[in-house]
């Protein structure tokens, strides 16, 4: 089984009955919480049963047993986006694409097979973004080495495409693909330039990112936050417009004074959350403009590619927000800049594929 199936028991009573069973989801953004071996069907097939949470209602909600394919019996899950999810083989790193984990799809999953990388990545969650929520039509940008941006069409391509970048730009920076400007986007290691592909190229191109305002904080503040680590998203609305966002977390450590040479070790406990930084592009100028409004629009962050909903489209959401998971899952209203956790029962308490499924990659 896959890496991230087995490190996951199978439902415990506990779980059961603090979760919802559904045939099948409505559409929505859910949060993948686990993924448990539930049986087998008459020919031998595992079968699967997704855990997610639910953010319209802060719950956790069961979706349908659904037969776990041949293929992603040895997978485990690297990346999100647009609702699919790419899996690599721990014994081959054989690449495939998909839908199982939609809750809202109760048919048969499907499976697409990838070219081979060319290469034995390392096998952790990687940043990877679809040009469309259709596979087989799309083109798939990946970053499986931090100098490096691997690119395939699907159906046409026989290899993966790997693009060289200066060494340091794709750490801690997510991958996302404009439909307005049909181009991947990326971020350097400080924010400080915008990598792009566009469809229609073969060459990455680079830009100084301008920033027209910041917010205005305490010294000591600025220098909390270079003291932690910062992580990078461009997110584009479902009208078109494009959000930089960066995320702040720092660790808290604790001192240990049981050393036998009797000095205090620092031990790092948990990271959390310290600020969320949101510019808006202006149309004319291109410069980003810090802002504490996005309107009715929510984002969501995690490991998967960040995407933007409009809190009108699905009740229960709380416009103006943030959702977010890794370290931690809350969501930050930002406005106001009121936080409020989420702990939903019977979740682990590590999650391996930290993914949001966007709903409108049906």
């Amino acid at each position: 089984m896959s890496l991230f199936l087995s490190r996951i028991s199978k439902p415990s009573a506990h779980k059961v009955k603090n979760a919802r069973f559904f045939s099948s989801l409505p559409e929505s953004p859910y949060l993948l919480l686990s993924s448990e071996k539930s049986g087998e069907t008459c020919d031998g097939s595992k079968t699967v049963r997704q855990k997610l949470f639910d953010p319209r209602t802060g719950e956790p909600v069961n979706g349908v047993e659904k037969t776990l394919p041949k293929e992603l019996e040895r997978s485990t899950l690297v990346g999100a986006s647009q609702g699919w999810i790419l899996c690599m083989d721990r014994k081959d790193s054989s690449l495939h694409l998909t839908d199982l984990w939609k809750p809202w799809v109760s048919s048969s999953p499907r499976v697409m097979s990838l070219p081979s990388l060319g290469f034995d990545p390392c096998v952790s969650v990687k940043p990877v973004s679809l040009s469309s929520s259709s596979p087989d039509e799309c083109t798939i940008a990946a970053n499986f080495s931090e100098s490096q941006l691997s690119v395939c069409r699907t159906n046409c391509d026989s290899s993966w495409t790997h693009f060289k970048t200066p060494f340091p730009l794709l750490q801690a920076s997510d991958l996302m693909f404009s439909k307005r400007d049909n181009a991947f986007y990326f971020a350097s290691d400080k924010g400080l330039y915008m990598g792009s592909l566009h469809l229609s190229s073969n060459k990455l191109k680079y830009q100084e990112l301008c920033f027209s305002s910041l917010p205005k904080l305490p010294e000591a503040e600025w220098q909390m936050l270079d003291t932690g680590y910062m992580t990078k998203h461009f997110v584009e609305s479902p009208s078109g417009e494009l959000f930089f966002v960066k995320w702040y977390t720092q660790f808290l450590h604790k001192e240990n004074n049981n050393n036998n040479n009797g000095r205090r070790d620092v031990e790092a406990i948990h990271t959390q959350t310290r600020r969320f930084m949101v510019f808006r592009q202006d149309d004319k100028t291109k410069a980003f403009c810090y802002t504490r409004d996005i309107g009715d629009l929510c984002i969501f962050l995690g490991k998967s590619e960040a995407f933007c909903l409009s809190a009108t489209m699905y009740p229960g959401l709380i416009p103006n927000s943030i959702y977010y998971i890794g370290p931690g899952l809350a969501s930050h209203h930002l406005p106001s800049g009121t936080v409020r956790p989420y702990n939903p029962p019977g979740s682990p308490k590590n999650l391996l594929a930290p993914f949001w499924l966007d709903p409108i990659s049906s």
